[in-house]
């Protein structure tokens, strides 16, 4: 049956769910981020997703997934490699098939929440008109209209944010940001925490790699990982996610140490 995720097999065979990661990173109202980590030979239990999600490898090679029902799927994860779920999938384990580390941040898009059929876990209001108390506190949902919002110059020229979303405590942030044409990063460096773009629009270049960012295109850098200079051969626009602060100490080319978080 198309809808059937496994939750009757799961009970028949006394399984208990386990979480999607082994250690969780990052949590706001948008994203959750878990760290998943497999020695070789060393699998992640049973387990289903309740948020569409990304996987960014970020280090490893051969892994298997193995669904309740039996069915297996070999996957190849080396470092860099990125695969974005947007549907619900039966209840599945990973196991590490590689003879190396597997390591990878997954990443929760937490706007929506998957419900399955006979999940037992799924808490269902009672019948009625009237709302349950304190239901409404459940619900700490930020919409933001991105064209509303100005762009705001940063005190490198020619480089624009909009902030969407701070964690003021963490550092961890959403922004989309802008580069106009001939506008980049002058200096190699690296970051604090592991850095996530998604190019919406434009062409942008790593120079000393030639890596070019062009719509469509998703980016991670690992934290600790140098990379640039980089130059815009366009006007670009990314979707930029910083799990923690951005910068270990104020970079050069910013003026304004705000830019620089």
């Amino acid at each position: 049956m198309d809808n059937d995720y496994g939750f009757d097999l799961a009970r028949q065979r006394g399984i208990k769910l386990g979480p999607v990661g082994h250690r969780i990173v990052e949590d706001n109202d948008l994203t959750r981020v878990w760290e998943v980590k497999l020695e070789p030979g060393e699998e992640l239990g049973f387990h289903i997703h309740y948020h569409p999600y990304y996987v960014v490898s970020l280090g490893g090679g051969d892994n298997e997934i193995e669904t309740i029902f039996g069915d297996t799927i070999a996957t190849h994860e080396p470092v860099g490699h990125t695969v974005y779920i947007d549907q619900k999938r039966a209840i599945h384990k990973l196991t590490n098939r590689s003879d190396r580390t597997y390591l990878s941040r997954l990443i929760e898009f937490k706007a929506v929440r998957w419900t399955y059929e006979g999940d037992p876990s799924e808490s269902k209001p009672e019948p009625g008109d009237a709302t349950p108390e304190g239901f409404e506190a459940a619900f700490n949902e930020i919409l933001t209209h991105t064209g509303d919002l100005p762009w705001e110059p940063k005190s490198l020229k020619g480089l624009y944010q909009k902030m969407l979303w701070r964690n003021e405590e963490t550092g961890a942030s959403i922004a989309l940001i802008k580069f106009d044409k001939g506008v980049g990063i002058p200096n190699a460096h690296a970051h604090a925490s592991n850095q996530f773009m998604y190019c919406l629009s434009g062409k942008y270049r790593y120079i000393p790699t030639g890596t070019t960012l062009v719509a469509g295109s998703f980016y991670c850098n690992p934290v600790g990982s140098v990379h640039g200079p980089t130059i815009a051969d366009e006007t670009t626009v990314f979707l930029e996610i910083y799990d923690g602060p951005h910068y270990p100490v104020q970079p050069p080319w910013y003026t304004d140490p705000k830019d620089a978080t």
